[in-house]
């Protein structure tokens, strides 16, 4: 069965020199991830842009696909990290939104966390849901 590579209210680019170098910046991060010795599932990344001008990305709860808008890749690698990370949350581990966890809040916060903090919070959810024994989980 074929994957649909489109969702609600999101156009995707056609891929040309210039949202190639967008996607790279987004591939960038889910290597960030794999490299901390994380196994996580292959993930396709569609860029384009979305009817509503606030969402800055989109995953497909379990469904391993996510969407990123040129606005949040040009707020900044950190920003960008944020929504990554919190796009494959949704996408891998079919998580809802979490007003009490910095990366899975239904809106980004002003002030973003460290890259490593970033990870770690990531790194909480891989080991929740692997099954990895933790000395604690912190929603930091």
């Amino acid at each position: 069965m074929r994957k649909n590579k489109t969702t609600k209210n999101f156009t995707n680019f056609k891929m040309n020199d210039e949202v190639y170098k967008l996607r790279r910046q987004v591939l960038n991060i889910i290597y960030e991830v794999k490299n901390l010795g994380l196994n996580i599932p292959r993930i396709d990344v569609r860029i384009g842009e979305d009817k509503s001008c606030n969402v800055l990305g989109k995953g497909r709860l379990n469904d391993n696909i996510i969407w990123i808008t040129p606005r949040a890749i040009n707020k900044g690698e950190n920003y960008l990290r944020h929504t990554v990370l919190h796009e494959l949350i949704h996408t891998i581990y079919g998580c809802g939104h979490n007003s009490k966890c910095h990366l899975m809040k239904a809106y980004q916060p002003t002030t973003i966390k460290s890259k490593d903090k970033l990870l770690q919070l990531f790194k909480n959810y891989y080991n929740k849901y692997n099954n990895i024994k933790q000395m604690e989980v912190a929603w930091i």
